[in-house]
Formats: structure tokens, sequence, C-alpha cells
């Protein structure tokens, strides 16, 4: 890709062109696919920075903050550049400023993004000891979060492009959506679905936290976080804006009370006991299982 000598090419425009040349994407949104696709696509995953002294450099030109250990992440792998084919390189970014490369009102862009969980570490290209140790792989609540942004957003993709919406099977549905709830009444067990996966979603990932049949105001782990309006398939940052929510509750969430100033304070008292308790439930990480 070039540019006229006499051209200051803006970094960001210039980053989004390599990055659709990267995915086999034509340089401008409507432009035809390339010629050759990349051999292996490359898929935009969601997971923790690892533990390390200065953290990881981010890949947005314009980013001059490192992304620190414990902090969510974007790896886009495989990366640009050197290596691209294979699974194991990988480009990282606060996901804030991919989301200043990436259009995700776009399907190209949207069916890319993956949680880093036990079931898709694979995809990723790591050793199974790297995940087994704890690291890359994100907690419950981030992986129910990420999921469910992904499917809303491309309901409203759907829509805006008269494109017709594929209902999912009731009884999986209700999982996925009532689990935790006093309301929710399991019916069937969903075909292929392990018993471990099961439980996770009915138990450990479930959405809903309750006090009871007598709750009239259950928890909902995606009507406090998601946007599910026009207003949040329009905004650019909605991922990341909607994850850290999610973290800053965790961390006020596992601080006491005299480890926080007051403004925390006034912040925790806010968060009633169920929400604490559903936060705890879902910071846990759902491993892969043997034989994995």
């Amino acid at each position: 890709m070039s540019f006229p000598s006499n051209a200051t090419p803006d970094l960001l425009e210039m980053e989004r062109k390599l990055l659709r040349q990267h995915l086999g994407l034509g340089l401008n949104h409507g432009d035809p696919p390339a010629d050759s696709p990349p051999q292996i696509q490359p898929l935009f995953f969601i997971e923790m920075a690892l533990h390390s002294s200065r953290g990881a450099k981010c890949k947005l030109p314009t980013c001059d903050k490192n992304i620190m250990p414990g902090e969510l992440r974007l790896a886009m792998n495989p990366a640009m550049g050197y290596g691209s084919w294979y699974r194991s390189s990988a480009n990282f970014y606060h996901i804030r400023c991919f989301e200043e490369l990436a259009d995700f009102t776009q399907a190209d862009f949207l069916d890319r993004i993956q949680p880093l969980t036990r079931q898709t570490w694979k995809l990723r290209g790591l050793k199974a000891g790297s995940v087994l140790d704890g690291n890359y792989l994100v907690p419950g609540g981030v992986e129910r979060l990420v999921l469910e942004w992904k499917v809303t957003h491309g309901k409203w993709i759907d829509e805006r492009d008269g494109k017709e919406q594929k209902s999912l099977d009731p009884d999986f549905s209700g999982l996925l959506r009532m689990a935790g709830s006093s309301e929710y009444k399991p019916l069937l067990e969903p075909a292929g679905l392990s018993d471990y996966e099961y439980y996770n979603l009915l138990v450990t990932l479930a959405p809903y936290e309750s006090d009871g049949p007598d709750d009239t105001e259950e928890w909902n782990l995606f009507d406090i976080y998601l946007d599910r309006t026009i207003k949040g398939f329009d905004n650019p940052h909605s991922l990341s804006t909607m994850l850290q929510r999610w973290h800053d509750d965790v961390a006020l969430a596992s601080k006491e009370m005299d480890e926080t100033d007051e403004r925390g304070r006034a912040a925790k008292r806010r968060l009633s006991a169920k929400a604490i308790r559903a936060l705890e439930r879902l910071s846990a990480i759902p491993m892969p299982q043997p034989g994995y």
C-alpha cells in the first residue's frame, strides 16, 4: 500500500487499511475482498494480560501506554506483518484502542471476536500448560458479557441489512438468558452439551442472582452492564465501556471498606449484597476439563 509523496496520511486511517488488508478485506468498506485471503483467518481474542514487569506494548501507533498485567486486552491472532501465518503470533491492544480500528457494526469484524475461554484457547495457538497455569483465560462474567454483546450487535446488523434472524432452541435460549432466576425452570438439557458445560451455564455462569421466589429485584448481569439499544450499537466504544464497568465493580466488590477512599466507599454502598455475591461468582474462571 502506498501514498502520494506529498501526502501526510492519518496514522489511524493507515492502520485501519492495514488491518483490513490483514483480514483479506478490501481497503475500504464496500471494496471487493483481496484476491488471496489469509491462510489463517485472524481472530480477535479478549484475554487477560500476563504477569510481567512492564506490561505489553499496545500496537496502536498513537497509544503510548502499556497493557498492564491483570488488565483485559485484545489479542489479534495471527499478528500483522512478519509471521502472520502462525497461530502463535499475536498483536496486543487495549480494547478501547482496537475499537479505533475495527468497525464492530460490520460482520467482517464482529464475527472474529472471541473471549479466551476453556473452549477457545486452542484457536489462539496456546500451549495447554500456559492455560492450566491460569493464564490468558477470562472470568466467567467477561465470557458471558462478550458473547451476549456479540449476539446483540449481530441482531442489529441483521436488522439493518434486512437479513433473517435465526432463533435459538428455546431450551438453550432459556438456559443462556434466564439461569439463576427463581422463575427459571429448566426443561431439557440441550443436546450436545456436556454435563460440565450444562452446570457451568446453569450455575457458575448464570446471568441472574436471586434471593428466592419472593425476590422482586433479581440482579441480572446483562441488564447491569450491556446496552442492548441502538445507541449502544452505534457507540464505537461499547465493548470497552461495558468491560471497564464490570472490571471496576469487581475490583470494588473485592475490597474492604477500609481499603478504599470516601468515593470508593460510597460506590461500594451502592452495590447490594446480592450484586457482590454475583460478582464474586462470575469472577471465577471455568477451567478446561481433563482430556481437553
